[in-house]
């Protein structure tokens, strides 16, 4: 009730405001068409009482008394135009209709209208100006925080220790009933997450903090969704889950800005760092394709392991310098690589000199578009540059390889897919020859790495649209960078040789979804400022992706996300030879063109689209996909 009263008072304000305003144009108005004309008539009273009732009547109608002061924008004083515009086209038709349309009085509605709108919309932009042009630009941001557990007390009190953080709290929302009413740290308590969307109603508010670390995603989502549809331009921020903070006490450094990966409707899994930290603790780690999302990350993670040797390994000399750097101030003894997997004699000395015990094979082409144009680049990295490793391995009697594949390896429809799936038969092939325990480990999709759709996303929106989407149905599996790669040291640690451990990665995520999500996080709205276009299935996509074949089974393991794919050879290693053999041969003598079917004798799953070069406007070297 208070808050209806609190919203009352301010639109009779506002209306009070604007009446004033156009008065006042109406008096100015008159002023000037007399000196510059010699206009000598009166005001009429019941005139000027109907053009101001006109306009307020539109400026309501148009919502204008809902809006908030200080967050008048642009698209506010636009439709403060549209409203006074219908306004005075139709007191133009009662002047019309009433016989007074002569050419003084239009005179002076047209100019009355004019400083209508400038009036009134000095009016409502002046507290916005005087707070970001006139005001120190230091000015405490009024907050309201979300959450009144362990949390949220720590933050208030970081708040109030530290002056500098400039927030001033003026209300706190928590869910427990037992809490309403009371304050903390003189703020008082105001109710549950429905209140606070009331209140966020009618209050102007410059950020939102939501300090309930063990929020379920689904929930976050659910509030964050009701909060951009009423205020899409208010900064919300969100204590991380606790197993992503360091050891220090939770305060205002903590908190971060929204993303998606706090909306994408799955919980952090359950890592056990000590059983990772055991296996790789004081050993020489290889990991091939540093420089990508994952082969970076599983860097990152080794280097806070407490590894004896950390090498990381990448064809791009740009991503390794990076890679240098972000480690040449610490204790980490780091060896910078550039190599080409594929490149046998190099990779040859390389474990022959650093002794690698643990290799991380992250190397590979991933862009499935472009290997569907260039399948012999997929083979000769995909697969030769893993055949290579693996012989490698056996003969310099490395103890451990953990192959990083892909959910599009099942019963693939494209090259990519399909080479990693040949990737994981060399490794299945290999286990059995050597001391050396070979494991592979399948997941989806990986938010924020560079082949993901979500900096693509971002990039379009931030070039004002549009975003283009495949397929409105369109599904993916999604997991952070950091759980993945945590989860496959876990799968890397548990294996025993011989595996192909599949990631549980949860439910499928449409990504037209994601999409908005994306768009509403950066405070616009779906199809509105931003607007969605589906562009079709490109060569060699699916719908969506498995996670195993249609033919295998899983079975549990000691961690509830990692499963075991019950996999059988679906070659013996001679004959997985010979094919990898002619596929390079193939190569190299530049025949292309039955790449696929000789894939197809590896891949029995594997299905595809024929690659046809057609004519268009005279020009035979367009390449068209057929059944």
């Amino acid at each position: 009730m208070a808050t209806l009263k609190g919203y009352s008072r301010r639109a009779l304000f506002f209306i009070a405001g604007d009446a004033v305003a156009i008065l006042l144009a109406s008096f100015i108005s008159a002023f000037i068409l007399t000196s510059i004309s010699g206009y000598s008539g009166e005001l009429s009273l019941l005139n000027l009482l109907i053009y101001i009732t006109l306009s307020l009547l539109f400026l309501g109608l148009f919502k204008m008394y809902r809006v908030s002061w200080r967050f008048t924008s642009l698209r506010e004083l636009l439709m403060i135009v549209n409203a006074l515009t219908i306004a005075a086209v139709t007191f133009t038709g009662y002047l019309i209709i009433s016989g007074q349309a002569n050419s003084m009085e239009l005179s002076l509605l047209a100019i009355t209208y004019l400083q209508s709108i400038l009036y009134v919309g000095a009016f409502r932009i002046s507290k916005r100006v005087n707070l970001e042009i006139f005001q120190n630009q230091n000015h405490e941001k009024r907050a309201i925080v979300f959450g009144a557990g362990n949390a949220g007390d720590q933050i208030m009190r970081d708040i109030k220790r530290h002056k500098h953080w400039n927030l001033n709290i003026i209300a706190i929302f928590d869910d427990d009933e037992h809490l309403h009413g009371l304050s903390m740290h003189g703020v008082p308590i105001k109710g549950d997450r429905n209140k606070m969307i009331q209140f966020l109603r009618y209050t102007d508010i410059d950020e939102l903090i939501i300090a309930i670390p063990s929020l379920p995603k689904q929930e976050l989502k659910s509030v964050l969704n009701r909060i951009k549809d009423l205020k899409p331009n208010l900064k919300v921020k969100v204590l991380p889950s606790f197993h992503l903070l360091s050891d220090d006490p939770v305060g205002v450094k903590n908190i971060r800005e929204i993303s998606i990966d706090d909306i994408l409707g799955r919980e952090p899994a359950k890592i056990d760092m000590d059983t990772i930290r055991s296996s790789v603790e004081g050993k020489t780690v290889l990991i091939t394709g540093a420089g990508g999302s994952i082969g970076r990350e599983i860097v990152r993670q080794c280097a806070s392991l407490n590894v004896g040797k950390l090498i990381a390994l990448d064809i791009d000399e740009t991503e390794v310098f990076h890679i240098q750097k972000e480690f040449q101030d610490g204790d980490v003894n780091l060896v910078p690589y550039v190599a080409n997997v594929i490149d046998e004699q190099k990779m040859s000395r390389l474990l022959e000199t650093e002794k690698p015990e643990i290799i991380f094979h992250a190397a590979a082409y991933k862009h499935v578009p472009m290997m569907e144009d260039f399948p012999e680049e997929a083979i000769k990295v995909n697969v030769q540059g893993t055949d290579v490793l693996a012989r490698l391995c056996c003969m310099h009697d490395v103890e451990k390889f953990v192959l990083i594949s892909t959910d599009k390896a099942v019963n693939p429809t494209n090259v990519m897919g399909a080479t990693k799936r040949i990737a994981e038969e060399v490794c299945l092939a290999h286990n059995d020859l050597c001391i050396t325990k070979f494991i592979a480990v399948r997941f989806g999709n990986v938010l924020g790495s560079r082949g993901s759709v979500v900096p693509i996303f971002i990039d379009q929106i931030r070039n004002g649209g549009p975003v283009t989407i495949t397929h409105p149905e369109v599904k993916r599996y999604f997991m952070t960078i950091p759980e993945a790669v945590l989860l496959v040291m876990q799968a890397g640690e548990m294996g025993k040789g011989g595996e192909v451990f599949v990631l549980d990665m949860g439910e499928p995520v449409k990504i037209l979804d994601m999409a908005k999500q994306l768009i509403q996080l950066h405070g616009l709205v779906p199809d509105k400022d931003i607007p969605i276009e589906f562009i079709g299935l490109r060569p060699g996509e699916k719908m969506f992706e498995e996670l195993l074949k249609a033919e295998e089974g899983v079975e549990d393991t000691s961690h509830e996300l990692i499963h075991k794919a019950i996999c059988r050879k679906d070659v013996n290693t001679d004959e997985l030879e010979m094919v990898i053999s002619q596929l390079l041969e193939n190569i190299e003598n530049g025949d292309t063109e039955t790449l696929r079917n000789h894939i197809k004798k590896i891949v029995p799953t594997y299905s595809f689209k024929e690659p046809q070069t057609i004519t268009k406007n005279g020009q035979k070297s367009v390449k068209e996909y057929v059944d």
